[in-house]
């Protein structure tokens, strides 16, 4: 199983993060348990990353010795959606095939140990002209690069949705020991980079905060347990500097602080979230299995 264990604090637990919700101009996103603990009900999902496992924290935590603490994600972009295996023990298949990454259509059947879920996409119906999407003038990565601990190598993420954790099968793999076999994830979010913390122990640190889900420029640091990582974003920009006010009301620059050392990145950390927006545990479906304790 995962390294991410129910007893440790993550991010989203210890400082009340959440991962944003969608625009309504996004694709709605539902899932019907068909089979398995819960069968009948419907679960809407509301959140740009919507994570599948055992640990509380999970959008759908199914409690279960064959689901991983975080065993999937279903990634929607506000554009199109898509099935993330997260490195998981047992397994994830779409449509009775094992699947690592695959975009997700209507009328699909997943399958994660015993329970079956099917996919219901609809288009949302624009009402009046304040539901049209937001338009942003930056530009969004044509593809996604990382550099780690400055080795000069870039590694080119192969899809649009990538994966970094310790785990062979992860697009990033990163052999420490401070990082979850499944740590975050990358990809476009309505036509921006962003970064997604998977419930991690150790969170991401950006910038010298502790961050769980933010936007990228070209040339952000991320620091995940002991490793820095440099984002290379072609086609995007690098990060404004801060500004300052100075002692005559003027403005000054401020370059954002170095990444701290891996000691930084522990359960102490604060940070802010890009979109923070209101959310509540009702927004969680918690199954057990009847097999859990055996």
């Amino acid at each position: 199983m995962s390294d991410h264990t129910g007893h440790g604090s993550s991010m989203w637990e210890s400082d009340g993060f959440k991962p944003p919700r969608l625009p309504k101009s996004a694709p709605r996103v539902r899932l019907g348990i068909l089979s398995g603990p819960g069968k009948g009900q419907t679960v809407e999902l509301t959140r740009c990353v919507s994570v599948i496992g055992s640990r509380r924290g999970c959008k759908l935590q199914l409690k279960s010795a064959d689901i991983s603490a975080v065993h999937a994600a279903i990634v929607n972009t506000a554009d199109e959606v898509y099935l993330r295996d997260l490195v998981s023990s047992t397994g994830t298949y779409l449509n009775d095939l094992k699947a690592q990454f695959e975009k997700l259509e209507d009328g699909d059947t997943i399958r994660i140990s015993d329970w079956e879920l099917r996919v219901h996409i609809s288009a949302y119906t624009l009402d009046t002209l304040s539901d049209l999407p937001h338009v942003s003038l930056e530009p969004g990565a044509d593809a996604f690069g990382v550099e780690v601990n400055g080795s000069g190598e870039m590694t080119r993420l192969q899809r649009p949705v990538g994966l970094v954790g310790r785990r062979q099968g992860c697009d990033v793999v990163i052999n420490d020991s401070k990082v979850s076999r499944a740590h975050m994830l990358l990809f476009n979010y309505s036509g921006q980079p962003v970064f997604f913390d998977l419930l991690s122990n150790n969170g991401v640190v950006m910038e010298g905060e502790r961050r769980a889900f933010a936007n990228l420029h070209s040339g952000d640091r991320l620091t995940v347990g002991s490793v820095s990582m440099r984002m290379i974003l072609p086609g995007v920009g690098r990060r404004p500097p801060q500004s300052t006010p100075t002692s005559n009301g003027t403005s000054r620059s401020k370059t954002p602080a170095n990444p701290p050392k891996s000691s930084f990145a522990s359960n102490s950390g604060t940070g802010t979230i890009i979109q923070p927006l209101e959310d509540d545990a009702s927004d969680r479906v918690d199954i057990r299995a009847a097999e859990v304790d055996r």
